[in-house]
């Protein structure tokens, strides 16, 4: 049976070796970075690279246009955090270290290789940003969020530390497929706070790891196969924090010229207070490689889950494994509060601090160590950030869902986050970790079937929404 637009059927799985990058995928990229209104320098660092390139990463804030090659594609938003230089210093080392590990020694042998190489630079420049701030205490402290996509093979790969952020734009629609690893996001998704009650929460600063704040970090690696037209934004929460996802979806959609669509982005961000360094990269991908977009089809936050290999990288000291969770997504575009001007006054706040450290030791958070810096705080933690999950061994392995809807039409929902349009008999499949997920229909007319659902360890399970009867 044929899966729902915009979905992956299980014979076309990502784990298909790649051969050679099919010719005829084509790039255009652009990248900026702001120091914003407030800050006094700017602690953000990004990467755009042709991994192909031995010279190094390309110019920023210059637009470059050409082919994929075999190596693929790296693009990175960093931002640092430490006081006085050093955020600076931990953005700029991770930048550095991701373009040496992801080139590598030579083209990747198939797509988990490219992933893996993914995984092995995000951990290698929080290893080197932890080991350089141990050495230097006028640096502890420091460190750096990271969102880091690589494409190879028409398969776009993102991981994430932090809360920057990686859009897709399709169909004249944009999509969110990274999730925040913040203890806002953290409180939405456990229904202890409201997106309005969101805005104005006094601990909004906190995320939940970094790179360089702790000796290892877990990587939430998640992929897009592209479309043909498929524009990609990553940027720093300096826009995402402040800016509307429908504003910037509009600017996307009507700017064509990549230089210009950045100004417009940081310009919007500015005129939101300002406050942060404001990065972003945009990427516009075409060719006959691509296929071109399903009408209707949009993409949606779907986690890779990456095997242990015997190729694994060695590492100096402990070993680092690598950690692929299913975090669940955060709202879509046009469920975030709209940009608050300056002079607006924050919004009443229902919600406690008392709360807030009730939900925290849900998460086995309590015990956190909190670094600040910069107005910017970091929870770092060795706790899995997911869905509640059983403690069994193999509970870190994802389960097979497929999920079906008795409605003409609609689009799914899992822990309020959207996974694609639903159609009458075609199943979404998906992959998610052992837990308790709330899966939802909706339907335009307003129509909603939910469902609560245990999804256990090695049990593949099948969801059916229903509509009840009269």
């Amino acid at each position: 049976m044929a899966p729902a637009p915009g979905t992956e059927s299980w014979s076309r799985s990502p784990r298909v070796a790649a051969g050679p990058t099919p010719q005829g995928l084509h790039f255009t990229l652009y990248g900026k970075t702001d120091v914003g209104l407030i800050r006094e320098h700017n602690e953000d660092d990004f990467l755009v690279a042709d991994l192909s390139a031995a010279s190094g990463p390309l110019a920023g804030e210059e637009e470059v246009s050409g082919s994929v090659s075999d190596r693929g594609l790296g693009l990175a938003v960093c931002d640092g955090m430490g006081g006085a230089a050093a955020g600076e210093v931990a953005s700029h080392m991770a930048v550095e270290t991701l373009f040496d590990v992801l080139r590598g020694d030579g083209p990747p042998k198939d797509r988990d290789g490219f992933a893996r190489r993914l995984v092995d630079s995000v951990e290698e420049a929080g290893a080197r940003i932890f080991l350089s701030a141990k050495k230097d205490r006028a640096r502890r402290g420091m460190g750096t969020t990271a969102t880091v996509a690589g494409l190879v093979d028409k398969v776009l790969f993102v991981g994430q530390v932090g809360d920057s952020r990686c859009y897709i734009m399709r169909n004249g629609r944009l999509s969110l497929i990274t999730k925040d690893q913040s203890l806002v996001n953290q409180l939405i998704e456990a229904g202890q706070l409201t997106e309005a009650e969101a805005e104005a929460f006094e601990h909004s600063n906190i995320i939940l790891q970094a790179l360089g704040t702790t000796q290892q970090v877990a990587v939430d690696l998640t992929f897009v196969e592209l479309r043909r037209g498929d524009r990609v934004l990553l940027c720093s929460d300096g826009l995402s924090g402040l800016v509307h996802d429908e504003a910037i979806q509009e600017e996307m959609a009507c700017v064509g010229p990549l230089p210009q669509l950045a100004d417009r982005l940081i310009a919007l961000a500015n005129a939101g207070g300002g406050h942060d360094n404001v990065t972003c990269i945009i990427a516009d991908f075409d060719g006959d490689a691509l296929e071109p977009p399903e009408e209707g089809a949009v993409p949606f936050y779907q986690q890779y889950p990456l095997p242990r290999g015997d190729d694994q990288r060695a590492t100096a000291g402990p070993t680092l494994p690598h950690v692929v969770k299913s975090m669940v997504p955060r709202a879509m575009p046009g469920q975030r509060p709209a940009i608050r001007e300056a002079s607006d006054p924050p919004g009443p706040v229902s919600f406690s601090w008392s709360t807030a450290a009730s939900v925290l030791a849900l998460f086995g958070l309590a015990a956190a160590i909190t670094i600040v810096s910069a107005g910017r705080r970091v929870t770092t933690t060795t706790a899995a950030i997911a869905p509640p999950a059983p403690a069994y061994a193999d509970a870190q392995i994802p389960v097979q869902v497929k999920v079906r809807a008795a409605l003409d039409s609609g689009e799914l929902y899992v822990n309020g986050r959207s996974y694609g349009p639903l159609r009458l008999d075609q199943a979404i499949l998906l992959r998610l970790l052992p837990g308790s997920y709330h899966f939802e229909a909706r339907e335009i007319d307003g129509t909603r079937v939910g469902k609560d659902v245990v999804v256990e360890p090695g049990l593949p399970t099948e969801v059916v929404l229903i509509p009840p009867t009269d």
